[in-house]
């Protein structure tokens, strides 16, 4: 795992605004997949992506407007119970996951995906010092009603929230995701 998001971001530069043929699957990560594969992103296990970050796409939808918005909140990590009972902010995998993180919309239109505009998101730059703490205050309020009340909500958290995930109602397992709010306010939207 030697590469780096600026390398990543490099490969991926050329490749923005192409229209590339995916067809529709039920898997909704196939489009994060397909990115990997043209950028040569190993699919792994491993907690990152890359050797500095994360690699994260988003699904956008176009309004009558012509203004595209997020379709969807994106998926950060797997919650885990043992994770969140014994680590703050700090040294959480959420943590990790959100220290550094390419982000990369795109939009679909039948069996084409188009990606979009990226933008890289790293904790301790300054534009993004609000968003790191509203983050972390986020993580720590679900933590803290977890501690106190042994209870995990979706409503809880501004930016990230926490909820099931997996195929069907009745699933226990859960994750943390940015709420569509998120990419709102940072991440541009245009094709």
């Amino acid at each position: 795992m030697s590469q780096t998001i600026t390398d990543v971001l490099n490969r991926l530069i050329p490749i923005i605004n192409i229209v590339h043929r995916l067809p529709i699957t039920t898997n909704k990560g196939r489009p994060g997949l397909f990115l990997e594969e043209l950028l040569g992103i190993p699919h792994t296990s491993n907690c990152l992506d890359c050797s500095d970050g994360e690699v994260k796409t988003f699904p956008v939808k176009k309004l009558r407007n012509g203004v595209f918005v997020p379709k969807e909140s994106v998926a950060v990590t797997m919650l885990s119970i043992t994770d969140i009972v014994a680590n703050d902010y700090n040294s959480s995998k959420c943590c990790i996951k959100m220290s550094k993180v390419l982000f990369v919309p795109y939009y679909r239109e039948g069996d084409t995906i188009q990606f979009i505009q990226p933008k890289i998101v790293e904790r301790g730059c300054n534009e993004f010092s609000e968003l790191y703490t509203i983050i972390e205050n986020d993580y720590t309020e679900i933590r803290n009603l977890y501690l106190e009340k042994n209870i995990l909500q979706s409503k809880t958290g501004t930016l990230l929230q926490n909820r099931t995930k997996g195929a069907g109602h009745g699933s226990t397992s859960r994750a943390f995701y940015l709420r569509p709010e998120f990419m709102k306010r940072y991440i541009p939207l245009n094709l």
